[in-house]
């Protein structure tokens, strides 16, 4: 009865663990198989990693509409972000990979348009603005169909310019002595999701530099919240609506 109902569920199963690993945990009751448990995990914080995505930039989002401002934020940030987005997104559907190990990509590419627009209209650039949501998916469609080494040198790019879009805000922050109209729920949830991420690629991938990059970036991420301890306090200017 008990293994009619794991055979049953089995296929759920799988998305976390392989079957041998169901086998030992489930029908052999060996709890403390942790190597099947670390696996377990690892999958698990990657499908949150994904789910999570969707909501990440929206504090952000939300923080600028509120205030009608874009006053702290380094427009460099964003558009190397969202160069980065691109890539990630063009190389891996264009490699037909699941969409559960690049999704995250896809989901923070669209908050990021919603940014840039954001970014443009409120330091008076409208036709930027309205240029975003036509240029940046047709640009990533069309890097999806490049030759497979042109997107894997761009992939292998992307890894020093996430980490440079994160150092420009970092300098921002410090040159202006506060942190603006930047989102501290989106950057605590950077934080979280790149330790997650960092996790999972231990866990399943053996890339040194995968793993630089994810270090880096999580360190960077860390340092953006250290910056709103030490400007909580300080309260960014209210009339200027330029960015950096």
């Amino acid at each position: 009865m008990y293994s009619d109902l794991v055979n049953a569920v089995s296929p759920l199963l799988l998305l976390f663990m392989t079957e041998e690993c169901i086998k030992s945990v489930f029908l052999d009751f060996n709890l403390l198989d942790f190597p099947c448990l670390k696996m377990a995990l690892s999958k698990g914080l990657g499908y949150a990693i994904v789910m999570g995505s969707v909501l990440v930039k929206f504090p952000q989002i939300l923080k600028i509409y509120g205030s009608g401002s874009v006053v702290g934020l380094a427009l460099s940030t964003f558009l190397l972000e969202t160069f980065c987005a691109m890539i990630n997104v063009g190389y891996n559907y264009a490699q037909q990979f699941p969409f559960s190990t690049w999704g995250e990509n896809f989901f923070i590419l669209i908050q990021l348009i919603i940014i840039l627009i954001q970014l443009f209209y409120y330091s008076d650039r409208t036709i930027l603005a309205l240029l975003c949501p036509i240029v940046i998916p047709a640009v990533s469609l069309g890097m999806s169909k490049l030759p497979t080494e042109y997107l894997a040198v761009g992939l292998t790019a992307a890894i020093p310019l996430l980490a440079l879009s994160k150092l420009m805000q970092i300098k921002a922050n410090f040159q202006n002595g506060h942190t603006g109209q930047l989102s501290f729920v989106t950057s605590l949830m950077n934080v979280l999701g790149t330790l997650a991420r960092l996790f999972t690629v231990v866990q399943e991938v053996e890339d040194t530099i995968i793993l630089i990059n994810a270090s880096s970036v999580f360190v960077l991420n860390f340092i953006i919240i250290a910056q709103f301890v030490v400007y909580w306090n300080v309260a960014p200017p209210v009339d200027d609506k330029k960015t950096q």
